[in-house]
């Protein structure tokens, strides 16, 4: 795990905030299943009447047994998009082992050019993704419980109530360890794939996302780091996340346009002796792309001290990819 890594991502929200499957893309009721209808661009489970049988018993001034019909409205078995301008957390469910494909490229491997500005479509903003690099590579992301699977799950105190503890791989040899309830997204710690190698937690849990998200709403934290690193024990940080809801429009990538939210994050980590006495500072910046039902389909991380936003070089570019 490099240092740089340290300034976490919100990588992990590619595989923790998904639908089982992908929802079709449409634009009219004809061109979803049977038993489905288009709504705001997606194809969801239609709305309709159910029957049922069933058997009781009761006491009263009789008892008896009976089976009945009767109708009703079910609930859809897929997600769906409000068709607002902003993102619920309802929106944006959370299903725990159903792994969602990605491409994945880093600056380690090739040169990365991005826009992550956009360009203006007919007076909509448009994010092309769509393009490939040599140094793409497919990975599954998903939300697993801590249920003692991995090594950290003993040692990792999750502050706070409610919602759904999980970790998440924020990239290939590491962990994030999340709370996800119906108000935020909270990283409560990282820790290393190799065993007693990296373990770092947050107090306060760095907050990454707030719900409901929202054009123009911002929010940010600060947190203390403390753990070990890489083998090295008593490491020391300052964490500070700040996070803009910047955009709404289109993103497109390989496995289908979606409409999106853009969350723009400043992310600082200076790192120190535990003493207070300052030894590095990593900075950086990054574009998610938040789709409903689907979470971040694209997520781009810029190379250390981008000087804003319109960064065209990136460390890291993850988009969906296209089931296999």
């Amino acid at each position: 795990m490099h240092l740089r890594l340290v300034a976490l991502t919100l990588l992990a929200l590619a595989g923790a905030l998904a639908c089982e499957e992908p929802a079709s893309r449409c634009q009219a009721n004809d061109e979803c299943a049977a038993d489905e209808r288009c709504d705001s661009g997606a194809c969801v489970a239609a709305e309709g009447e159910g029957e049922g049988e069933g058997e009781g018993e009761g006491e009263g001034e009789g008892e008896g047994e009976g089976e009945g019909e009767g109708e009703g409205e079910g609930e859809p078995a897929t997600c769906r998009d409000d068709g607002n301008t902003s993102l619920s957390a309802r929106e944006l469910p959370l299903v725990l082992e159903a792994p969602l494909r990605m491409v994945e490229a880093q600056s380690d491997d090739e040169d990365l050019v991005v826009d992550v500005v956009g360009q203006d479509v007919a007076g909509a903003r448009v994010w092309d993704f769509t393009g490939t690099y040599a140094a793409d590579v497919s990975l599954a992301i998903q939300a697993e419980p801590l249920d003692g699977r991995h090594w950290f799950d003993d040692d990792v105190e999750v502050a706070g109530q409610g919602g759904v503890v999980y970790a998440a791989l924020l990239d290939e040899t590491t962990w994030g360890v999340f709370r996800r309830t119906d108000e935020a997204l909270t990283i409560h710690a990282v820790a290393s794939e190799q065993e007693d190698f990296t373990l770092i937690a947050y107090d306060p849990p760095i907050t990454a996302l707030v719900y409901p998200l929202t054009d123009g709403a911002s929010f940010s934290s600060t947190s203390t780091g403390s753990g070990t690193f890489e083998g090295i024990a008593f490491y020391c940080s300052t964490d500070t996340y700040e996070s803009t809801v910047s955009g709404r429009g289109t993103v497109k990538t390989a496995a289908g346009d979606f409409p999106a939210l853009r969350v723009l994050t400043r992310q600082r980590v200076v790192v120190d002796n535990c003493l207070g006495f300052p030894l590095a500072t990593v900075e950086h910046r990054q574009a998610v792309f938040v789709s409903a039902c689907l979470g971040a389909v694209v997520s781009v991380t810029s190379e250390e001290d981008a000087p804003n936003f319109a960064f065209t070089r990136a460390a890291r570019v993850r988009r969906v990819g296209l089931p296999d």
